[in-house]
């Protein structure tokens, strides 16, 4: 399997009480429902990644790479923890 920048590596479900907030989108805050490993650079000689949340937005499960790649970086994640 070849691993590109974005790509989930593994998942793990969240805890209650965490959300993000989404710059430019009033919403109280989108549900984070689980927590991915997420390569965020990756060449011949490795990969780089982060922990990034899984939430969902009108139906559709995002993570922030997918996030941005989607809807560009001007719309701001920002994980809350109540």
């Amino acid at each position: 399997m070849k691993i590109t920048a974005g790509n989930t590596i593994s998942l793990t479900a969240a805890a209650p009480g965490s959300f993000v907030e989404i710059e430019g989108i009033p919403h109280t805050g989108f549900v984070v429902v689980a927590w991915a490993v997420v390569c965020t650079y990756a060449d011949e000689n490795g990969m780089e990644t982060a922990v990034q949340p899984v939430f969902v937005v009108d139906g559709e499960t995002y993570t922030t790479a997918e996030w941005y790649r989607d809807r560009g970086v001007e719309a701001g994640v920002k994980v809350v923890a109540q």
